[in-house]
């Protein structure tokens, strides 16, 4: 089936469609954001941007540029997984995509691609190829992290296995084909409504980080299938946008404890303490290796996503 998909005749219309993005104080990156949306012909009326608690003109922004999209406001920054959830509940769809503000298509057509993926009814989810601005690639297909998985991820085996294992066992995939994959980071993440319904959404517990990585565990447990297509190609910003080491920290620390708390639900308790601490054990060598090196900037990242990691079991 590599690659039969992105033939396929469209079986979900793009009017049918329900695209989210979601702001927080960048209006210039979700304006920059939905006019390639707009442009790859998705319709304005089927576009919900919510703007997630700014505290700047965002707001008015958009509904000078945006007259005929969906426009929400939520007072208070309420987290991803609430934002999100509330943006599809505006505009119910027979499917739903959920675009960063700051990832941009880059293909013409990339929203039919996604779209073309779902004629196969076991697909529940498609992800698309996802490039930094200068045309580099970014490695946003991801394993599981199952008992099995998670020693070969943090002892840095997954960077020696070939090309054709990397979607299963590491991230050094060459995301060159179309095909079924585990998960992926949900920068651009199309969900088919009948199971967007099923799953109740984003599990609202989640306030920033893994909710994609938990949507396609969860997703994956009810038999649907995460399908990645290398015909849709969006430009995505991502984190060149944090400037400072600290911010740069802090993120890994709430990476760390969002990726936690995800293994906690989604795994028995001794199958996800035995990844937690695999994970913590690759962190605390990269940790002390890059401390020995003085690399200070990067064991201090190293340092705040090991706390993270932990932060659950020891609340627990």
């Amino acid at each position: 089936m590599h690659g039969k998909l992105d033939r396929a005749p469209l079986s979900s219309p793009v009017g049918e469609l329900t695209v989210v993005v979601l702001n927080w104080g960048s209006p210039e990156l979700t304006i920059r954001c939905v006019r390639s949306l707009l442009g790859d012909g998705v319709p304005p009326s089927r576009v919900v941007v919510v703007d997630n608690g700014s505290e700047d003109d965002s707001y008015g922004q958009f509904q000078a540029e945006f007259p005929d999209c969906v426009l929400l406001r939520i007072e208070q920054n309420v987290g991803f997984a609430r934002a999100a959830n509330a943006g599809a509940r505006l505009l119910p769809g027979e499917a739903y995509l959920f675009v960063d503000n700051d990832a941009f298509v880059h293909r013409p057509g990339s929203v039919d691609a996604l779209l073309r993926c779902l004629s196969d009814e076991s697909v529940g989810i498609v992800m698309a190829r996802i490039l930094s601005e200068d045309l580099t690639l970014q490695e946003t297909v991801h394993p599981i992290q199952t008992p099995a998985v998670a020693p070969v991820l943090w002892t840095g085996l997954s960077r020696l296995l070939p090309n054709r294992w990397q979607p299963v066992w590491g991230r050094h995939w060459d995301h060159s084909d179309s095909r079924e994959i585990a998960a992926a980071a949900g920068v651009v993440m199309l969900v088919r409504g009948a199971l967007w319904d099923e799953l109740g959404g984003y599990p609202e517990d989640a306030v920033v980080y893994a909710e994609d990585i938990d949507m396609c565990w969860r997703a994956r447990r009810r038999g649907s299938k995460v399908w990645f297509t290398s015909a849709a190609e969006f430009l995505h910003l991502g984190s060149a946008t944090i400037a400072r080491d600290s911010d740069r920290a802090r993120r890994a620390e709430l990476i760390g404890r969002a990726e936690a708390a995800m293994t906690l639900r989604n795994l028995s308790r001794p199958s996800a303490f035995l990844v937690l601490t695999t994970k913590a054990g690759g962190l605390g060598v990269r940790w002390l290796f890059l401390r020995v090196t003085r690399r200070e900037a990067e064991s201090a990242i190293a340092k705040a996503e090991l706390r993270g990691t932990l932060h659950p079991v020891r609340n627990r």
